[in-house]
């Protein structure tokens, strides 16, 4: 997925993924129109990758045990390959 260079995006990092569900947790309030996802401490996952505000904001809001967080399946993540 390539942005252009001036579409500003929400950049969002994530310890790792909920591996059991294959799910990620969102806090809701960082989700923006466009959302640049990098994990942190996952090896699987090493790359950038997008998210559409619309494609998250369609998922259920779960809580990691402190904050509400859409519940986004790892199978809508897309590779972020830059700005052109």
């Amino acid at each position: 997925m390539f942005l252009p260079r001036l579409t500003p995006a929400q950049n969002i990092s994530i310890i790792s993924p909920r591996y059991r569900d294959k799910t990620i947790l969102i806090a809701k309030y960082k989700v923006g129109t466009h959302n640049i996802v990098t994990f942190t401490k996952a090896k699987s996952l090493p790359d950038n990758y997008y998210l559409s505000g619309a494609t998250i904001q369609k998922y259920p809001i779960d809580s990691n045990g402190k904050i509400a967080c859409y519940a986004v399946s790892q199978d809508e993540l897309q590779l972020f390959e830059g700005r052109n």
